[in-house]
């Protein structure tokens, strides 16, 4: 790398921006220290020539490093936040131009404008800002809206305003901080399409010419494929990956081919060897010419992601130096095309696809030329198997450099990612190449544009079906939940030691020793900073940030797990699929020992469906059904179909451990029979020594008075899982002073719309000294019990503690 002062300086500049991403120091004092050091370099290089080489070398270092945290810190002068004092208006009137506007989706059309103003009820906010705003109605609707709609028009649009969700959960993907990095401040839903009036056609001309160029792009692919290959297309091509299912989505993230999904640098690399082969006929210089246009068109085309501009960047280069008498070389290319990323926009460097790009491309470049030279001397190999062995090994590699950042984001080793590309990558290739020969040939012959999406669909088909294989099934991946900034850093000096170490040693012996303790040494640095978020020999209990619905997770002393209901599961967001299995899957649950619905209400028990799909709980307590709920006879249906074995509530204690639940309704009796959905809700009394836990569903103040009377003090408990995500019409102040808990936990969403908790139900807990936890203020609430005292912790403090 001595031979490449370009990256060095780019890693160096880098390191400044991760400083100040860091430590945040103020602009004035990096401009003087700056300031300072450069005119020491200028002394130092122009006065004293000869000596203090060393002293040259820090203080050039240390110019590189404060010009890139000065840059840094310049560029994010402007903090984005959330800017209302709510966080959610309802009913809001906004006024503003549109800024971009995304492909369509069913039923949906998704948008960002700047803001001239908002009005609420209670206040008009002036300030500038930018929301992105979706728009739900039925398909014909959205679609005669979507193309009504123009990039620059000022619009009027009524609806709902409210901040995105952050992680709410832990490990939960932090929605709201990557809005923040696109400029947008919160989020803006309607769910009519006449909502919207177009007060001015005003038309942003060029921004306009490139989404019109999109969409019928767009209007070609969806018009040509079935749904699901165009979905895929959209991806490869328009970098919209919003049409392809989250199921596939994780499917192709187990088997380690995620990166097919998007367009990437390879994609890039098939769409140059396309307008080679299409301009053939010119000469060389109208060729690359056109070939340069091309590539530049279709980069602002599919949206200018970062790995796309870095080939786009990195082809430019390709092309240019033979005409400035210069020899390419990878290593600068790369250098270079980060260095100019990173000028136009430094957030970059924490995209996730700026990072994937750059490390897999950077690590086969150094990787790759070893593997090669190790290749070519198999004298005796057939030209097939060293071709085998050198994509092997380039995959190997590209997976080498990425694998820091594939388990922070996906906390998932694929088993099955070598063979899985070997065959996805040319696959995945030949998808793009066909697709825009498709979309080439419906200008001129649309039975031949026909007949080759015909052939894509095929292609398509089989490829979903071999990552299906690939990636189905625990056998696939190796779940990893411990992987930090810390091990990534651990990782990568790891690995620059080893290939420092491969250089300096000749002997065979010696490399594989120190290699061997290295990697040893890197485990066990790795493993400092391990936690357990639910620690053994403990209770622990989770009640779950699900939005506006209830969901509990135990993990008992014994290891044992249990789910007290699920949250809901909507057309648009699954809380099951989204936010319970993640959370299983950071606490390193298989399968759930226990799954209890207090009763059969959408808020409570629709997310539980997805995992009993997924084989994911073992056994279920439910309330005896309703006869007249269609959902609850749709529900035992669904238990029925995937042999899911259930019990109805009646009076009992389960042991698990040395913990019991005691089961306090009786559904099967005939009074219970007859009331109604809530007040029929499972009531739980989960016992830990001398500590204690009361779960109530939905139970209401007419039920409180008959467990008052039937249990008496047994309802005493230290921790009140608070009914009905505190609406007056629970939680009796009578049951209260019965209960009389230490702790009362409010499951409710952000903002509701039904004022959950109700102020009634606040004053009353804090009228009886009673601490209150709320989701909607806390997100996840984590107890702990060791039979004696509980604990509540702070697991975002955890976190933070073990990331940058």
């Amino acid at each position: 790398m001595s031979n490449y002062p370009l990256i060095r300086f780019v890693l160096i500049f880098i390191s400044g921006i991760i400083v100040q991403s860091i430590a945040n120091f103020q602009i004035l004092h990096l401009i003087l220290i700056l300031v300072f050091f450069f005119s020491l370099t200028l002394i130092l290089h122009l006065v004293i020539k000869n000596n203090y080489e060393n002293a040259k070398a820090f203080s050039l270092l240390f110019v590189i490093v404060l010009s890139g945290s000065a840059y840094y810190s310049a560029y994010n002068q402007t903090k984005i936040k959330y800017p209302f004092e709510k966080p959610k208006l309802s009913n809001a009137r906004i006024f503003g131009k549109i800024d971009d506007i995304e492909l369509k989706k069913e039923g949906r059309i998704t948008f960002s404008i700047i803001t001239d103003s908002l009005l609420t009820k209670e206040k008009k906010y002036l300030n500038r800002s930018k929301l992105l705003c979706s728009i739900y109605d039925d398909d014909k609707s959205v679609k005669k809206l979507f193309y009504r709609l123009f990039i620059g028009n000022k619009i009027y649009l009524g609806g709902t305003v409210q901040k995105a969700r952050d992680e709410r959960n832990p490990g939960e993907y932090d929605y709201e901080e990557y809005l923040y990095s696109k400029g947008i401040v919160a989020l803006a839903n309607s769910y009519k399409a006449d909502s919207l009036k177009i007060i001015s056609n005003e038309i942003n001309f060029l921004p306009n010419f490139i989404f019109q160029i999109r969409k019928q792009i767009d209007e070609k692919i969806t018009s040509l494929h079935n749904k699901t290959t165009g979905g895929l297309l959209r991806g490869l091509i328009l970098a919209d990956r919003k049409s392809i299912d989250y199921e596939v989505k994780n499917e192709f993230v187990n088997a380690g081919v995620v990166h097919v999904l998007s367009v990437s640098g390879l994609h890039v690399g098939y769409i140059v060897l396309i307008f080679l082969f299409a301009f053939n006929r010119f000469n060389i210089t109208a060729r690359y010419l056109l070939t340069v246009v091309g590539l530049l068109l279709y980069m602002i085309i599919s949206g200018s992601d970062a790995p796309v501009v870095r080939s786009t960047l990195m082809v430019l280069i390709t092309f240019a130096a033979p005409a400035f008498g210069r020899e390419y070389n990878s290593l600068n290319a790369l250098s270079f095309s980060a260095f100019i990323i990173l000028l136009v926009n430094p957030n970059q460097l924490y995209n996730p696809s700026f990072q994937l790009s750059f490390s897999a491309l950077l690590s086969l470049i150094v990787i790759y030329p070893r593997v090669k030279s190790a290749v070519d001397k198999m004298n005796k190999s057939s030209k097939t198997f060293k071709w085998f062995l050198l994509f092997l090994g380039s995959s190997i590699a590209a997976q080498i450099g990425t694998l820091p950042f594939t388990l922070t984001y996906f906390h998932k080793l694929s088993l099955t990612a070598l063979l899985a590309n070997f065959i996805v990558i040319p696959v995945s290739g030949m998808i793009v190449g066909l697709g825009i020969l498709t979309l080439i040939a419906s200008i001129f012959l649309n039975w031949i544009a026909i007949i080759f999406a015909s052939a894509n669909e095929l292609l398509t088909y089989f490829m979903y079906l071999f990552v299906s294989i690939m990636g189905s099934g625990k056998y696939s991946y190796l779940s990893v939940n411990q992987f930090s900034n810390y091990d990534a850093i651990v990782f990568y000096l790891s690995l620059a030691f080893i290939f420092y170490l491969l250089r300096k040693f000749i002997n065979p012996l010696a490399k594989m020793v120190s290699i061997s303790l290295i990697l040893l040494l890197m485990a066990l640095l790795m493993r400092l900073d391990n936690y357990l978020l639910l620690p053994k020999n403990i209770l622990s209990i989770i009640v779950i940030d699900v939005g506006q619905g209830d969901a509990s997770l135990i993990k008992f002393p014994n290891g044992k797990t249990a789910l007290i209901d699920a949250g809901d599961k909507t057309q648009y967001f699954d809380n099951g699929e989204r936010v319970i299995l993640p959370l299983l899957e950071k606490c390193e649950i298989d399968t759930l020992d226990y799954g209890f619905i207090s009763h059969v209400d959408s808020d409570h028990y629709r997310g539980i469906e997805t995992l009993v799909k997924n084989k994911r709980v073992k056994i279920i307590y439910k309330p005896l059904p309703d006869s007249s709920s269609e959902s609850d006879l749709e529900f035992e249906k669904l238990l029925n179909n995937y042999n899911c074995p259930f019990q109805y509530y009646s009076k009992k204690s389960i042991h698990i451990g040395n913990t019991r639940i005691y089961v306090l309704n009786d559904t099967i009796n005939n009074y219970f029979g007859a009331l109604k959905s809530n007040d029929r809700s499972g009531l739980l009394k989960l016992v830990f020594g001398r500590t204690s836990f009361l779960f109530t569903g939905d139970a209401g103040v007419k039920i409180e008075d008959d467990y008052i009377n039937k249990y008496g003090s047994f309802l005493r408990a230290n921790v009140l899982k608070v009914a009905h995500h505190g609406s007056k019409s629970s939680t009796s102040d009578k049951f209260v002073k019965v209960v009389s808990p230490d702790i009362a936990i409010i499951s409710a969403g952000v903002g509701n719309k039904f004022g959950h908790p109700n102020k009634v139900i606040l004053d009353r807990l804090e009228e009886n000294h009673i601490s209150v936890l709320r989701t909607d203020r806390a997100g996840a609430i984590i107890l702990q019990s060791d039979g004696k005292v509980i604990r509540s912790i702070n697991w975002k403090k955890i976190e933070s503690s073990f990331t940058f």
